[in-house]
């Protein structure tokens, strides 16, 4: 007999609060990126800033549509 534990299914709450946080840190990290080259390229328009946080939007949308198909993959079975 093997004494392994059944490990715990996570609660897909979890999953999307763990997910909701990894979005606001890739939108985050992008903008400081993008304001940082703007000011080291003492740009006059953001535009650095502008394309690097709507690039960290775009790519914290996708971490969250892959959770959520994730999730709904595992409750279909």
């Amino acid at each position: 007999m093997s004494n392994r534990k059944p490990k715990p299914k996570n609660s897909p709450y979890l999953r999307l609060t763990s997910a909701g946080l990894q979005m606001a840190g890739v939108i985050t990290a992008f903008s400081f990126l993008g304001y940082y080259l703007d000011a080291k390229f003492k740009l006059d328009t953001p535009w650095w800033t502008i394309i690097l946080g709507l690039t960290g939007v775009g790519l914290g949308l996708y971490l969250i549509i892959r959770e959520v198909t994730e999730i709904s993959k595992k409750n279909d079975e």
